[in-house]
């Protein structure tokens, strides 16, 4: 009960937080508009019943703040979107998991000419719990992409990318696995007509964990972009995939697949469907094979009422290290409404539940979620 009390008033701060934000603007424009500079203030409260994603995993009242500044600039050749961002965590009752992450985001985009593309480069410290573990961990994330895209002919262009990301846990976590991923692909595209391209793409990449373990994945996919049919638009691509394991020699084969659709019902409602299907490599060097499927839904009541609706589920095959055998399925649902008042302030309250089955006795647990969530931009 005492949890619930910290919870409301910490609500009750957290609106006249973002009242008095709401009286001084941050915005800045320079250079005649093409230079701007934004500034970002949220803050949530919330209950979270397994804070450890576990079956012995504790509930807590968890606040949450953040100040992002972004800095966006559309003029020349290039364009540029950079980001600054700093997220504070408290627990009510396990104080030792408080959090500190600062994120850092860098993107160049060209646009115009012939030869079009973007580099990005993101850089975060997250604190979270992760159910593959069931532990709350603590790491460093770093990553680089170069994205670029040429037109051959009239109806047939060639996109190509590399990727680099590295996965770091901090002390805390030091009894996990590092990961180092480099990855390398390209895609042919067609323009079946005006609104529809088809594809067919080819990938490789490379694993590498701190305890000198290596997996090399190949995968080729095909695919539609745009407009799917009638309404639906996005992009769908499905595919074969074969992990080779250079420590012990084993070969995984199975489908892959990755899609994003938009369903504009009308102009109030839109339901949008993801869909991966990958392998990854966990912290306790097991390779997985993983499947993750969510449908969300965004009803506009009134000009500054909404309503929110969420289903997803998924399954993770372990394919070998420690966890050979283990198997997870799991299910998830969250709804709730949202409130705009202007272009500056929204405001939020989300319930969320995920349930989660597993083979391993200590990955079977269920979590509950109540999040009041409050931003202000300028």
């Amino acid at each position: 009960m005492a949890a619930w009390k910290r919870w409301l008033t910490t609500s009750a701060r957290v609106s006249i937080f973002n009242l008095t934000t709401l009286s001084s603007s941050a915005l800045v424009n320079f250079n005649e508009g093409r230079d701007q500079l934004f500034a970002t203030a949220s803050l949530s409260a919330g209950y979270d019943s397994n804070i450890f994603a576990s079956d012995a995993g504790k509930g807590d009242v968890v606040t949450t703040g953040s100040l992002r500044l972004e800095y966006l600039r559309r003029a020349g050749l290039i364009g540029v979107n950079g980001a600054v961002e700093w997220t504070q965590g408290s627990f009510a009752s396990n104080p030792s998991e408080d959090f500190s992450d600062p994120s850092l985001s860098l993107e160049l985009v060209k646009e115009s000419g012939r030869t079009t593309g973007s580099f990005t480069l993101t850089g975060n410290r997250q604190s979270k719990a992760d159910p593959a573990l069931n532990q709350r961990t603590v790491s460093w994330n770093l990553a680089a992409g170069l994205n670029v895209k040429y037109p051959v002919i009239r109806r047939y262009s060639v996109t190509g990318t590399l990727g680099y990301g590295l996965l770091k846990y901090t002390e805390k976590s030091s009894e996990l696995a590092d990961l180092r991923t480099v990855s390398a692909g390209s895609d042919l595209f067609y323009a079946y007509t005006s609104e529809r391209d088809l594809l067919v793409g080819y990938r490789i990449r490379q694993s590498d964990t701190s305890a000198n373990n290596q997996s090399v994945d190949h995968s080729i996919t095909g695919g539609v972009s745009g407009k799917i049919i009638s309404k639906l638009r996005g992009s769908i691509r499905a595919g074969y995939q074969i992990r080779e394991e250079g420590a012990s020699g084993s070969t995984f084969g199975s489908t892959t697949a990755s899609a994003s659709v938009t369903w504009a019902v009308n102009r109030r409602f839109t339901i949008t469907g993801t869909v991966s299907k990958d392998f990854g490599t966990t912290a306790y060097e097991s390779s997985t094979d993983n499947l993750s499927f969510n449908l969300d839904a965004q009803y506009v009541i009134r000009n500054r009422w909404s309503l929110y609706a969420g289903l997803g589920f998924g399954y993770s095959d372990y394919l070998n290290g420690t966890d050979i055998g283990r198997s997870d399925y799991y299910g998830s649902w969250s709804f709730g409404p949202s409130y705009e008042l202007n272009e500056h302030f929204k405001a939020s309250l989300t319930y969320s539940y995920f349930q989660n089955w597993s083979s391993s006795s200590i990955a079977n647990f269920d979590r509950h979620t109540l999040t009041l969530n409050l931003t202000s931009r300028w």
